[in-house]
């Protein structure tokens, strides 16, 4: 029962628990009803051009950074601690993922319930898109609350076995990882520029049905959760 320490220990820092995450939803929601009562103000054409155009808003990743962080943390700065008082890898690895798990059901239900709110009230009297919007569904909320967890739960483990490959393998990780990135980057923009059809098959993929991307980000989540369950168990204390 030695995981429950685990769990009490990602509770001792608040903010870090339960502190930023509400906090940076709540500066992006006051920016997106500001940016709302302002072209609210601009006639029916204004609103009408930023209730669809906000099906794109990305304000509600702003959760996304707190959540990344708190897998960075887990493994930075709760494992050696953790092993430092006595409890095992598998111990640990069971506490965290308890408590990613915890967050992602927590916030994509809080997501959810935002939704139904802001499609019930027409955007909160403003017509605007917070919780409604591409990045975690705006088809019904049963796909919201599947999408949010699927994404939030993805984050956290990414952040993670980020970190817990930087602890195995040290900086030199973060520069191959840099390289790589930067060199999809390039083929990628290469391949639009130079190869005709690239840019419309690039589309269509991106443009792919909802269970296609649910695959894709569940794929993100369990690759990150198989290098962070591997190398957990192998990974020095720094």
């Amino acid at each position: 029962m030695r995981y429950r320490s685990v769990i009490d220990m990602h509770f001792v820092n608040r903010m870090q628990a339960v502190g930023w995450q509400p906090i940076a939803l709540a500066i992006a929601f006051a920016v997106v009803l500001a940016i709302g009562a302002i072209l609210g103000a601009q006639g029916p054409e204004a609103v009408a051009g930023m209730h669809e155009g906000m099906r794109f808003n990305g304000a509600i990743f702003a959760i996304l950074g707190p959540m990344i962080g708190y897998g960075f943390t887990s493994m930075g700065q709760y494992f050696p601690l953790a092993l430092g008082l006595g409890v095992t890898r598998r111990e640990f690895a069971t506490g965290v993922s308890l408590v990613f798990l915890g967050n992602a059901v927590v916030y994509s239900v809080l997501i959810t319930i935002g939704k139904i709110i802001e499609v019930a009230t027409d955007g909160f009297g403003l017509h605007i898109r917070f919780f409604d919007v591409l990045y975690v569904g705006t088809g019904p909320a049963w796909q919201t609350l599947i999408q949010s967890f699927l994404v939030l739960l993805a984050t956290m483990l990414l952040g993670a076995a980020i970190t817990t490959v930087f602890l195995r393998f040290g900086q030199g990780f973060l520069w191959t990882a840099g390289a790589v990135l930067a060199l999809l980057v390039v083929a990628l923009l290469a391949g639009i520029v130079f190869l005709d059809g690239f840019g419309r098959a690039l589309l269509d993929l991106l443009t792919m049905g909802w269970w296609s991307w649910m695959g894709v980000i569940a794929a993100i989540g369990l690759a990150s959760a198989a290098v962070w369950l591997l190398l957990v168990r192998r990974t020095q204390v720094r």
